[in-house]
């Protein structure tokens, strides 16, 4: 039999206790809700500050391995140039000793036209090993410069071959007129041989 709405009839029923009990049970819920959320959001805030720190630490990590790296780059670079300048230091050296004044004048001698004359010689010898020469030639006249830095120069001993000076001393003189010429000077070049008149004997 369904229960009637009219509350002035007999027996009366006291729903306020259940009503008390569900509010009760209610506003718990409600307090668990907020203690839940408030504990789900302090836990979200844990891990982003654990998220940024370890973030942080991980670009400290970055910078010090690409300051290392940079380091280490630094430090092959210079070992490599410091071999590299102890080489041609070496390379210098070697070259200091290998160097034949009696070969130089020889080729000097078969190179050089007739007329012209050496009057000083000044070898350089740079960081890679190469030679430079500095000389001092006496020839008769302007004339002489020419046939001079063409004859050096069909010696692949001689290369780069450049007019410095030239000074014109007084007439009658020996030593009428200087000229200073700078080369490039290779001593392993092979000399070529001048061609042969057509029927000579080999």
């Amino acid at each position: 039999m369904s229960r009637g709405w009219n509350f002035a009839r007999r027996p009366f029923h006291d729903d306020r206790p259940v009503w008390v009990a569900t509010g009760v049970l209610v506003l718990a819920g409600l307090l668990l809700l907020a203690a839940n959320v408030r504990q789900v959001a302090t836990y979200r805030r844990g891990v982003a500050d654990i998220q940024a720190s370890v973030d942080t630490l991980e670009a400290r990590q970055h910078k010090a391995e690409a300051r290392a790296q940079a380091a280490r780059s630094a430090l092959s670079s210079y070992r490599v140039s410091a071999m590299a300048e102890e080489s041609r230091g070496l390379a210098r050296i070697v070259a200091e000793r290998r160097f034949s004044w009696t070969m130089l004048l020889a080729r000097l001698e078969r190179t050089l036209p007739p007329l012209v004359g050496v009057s000083h010689l000044q070898p350089r010898f740079d960081k890679d090993g190469e030679i430079w020469l500095d000389m001092q030639l006496i020839g008769k006249g302007a004339e002489s410069v020419v046939p001079t830095i063409a004859a050096l120069s069909k010696d692949p001993a001689f290369a780069q071959v450049e007019l410095k000076t030239e000074t014109t001393g007084e007439p009658g003189s020996a030593e009428a007129f200087q000229f200073t010429l700078s080369s490039r000077y290779d001593p392993q070049a092979q000399q070529q041989q001048q061609p042969q008149p057509h029927g000579a004997r080999r």
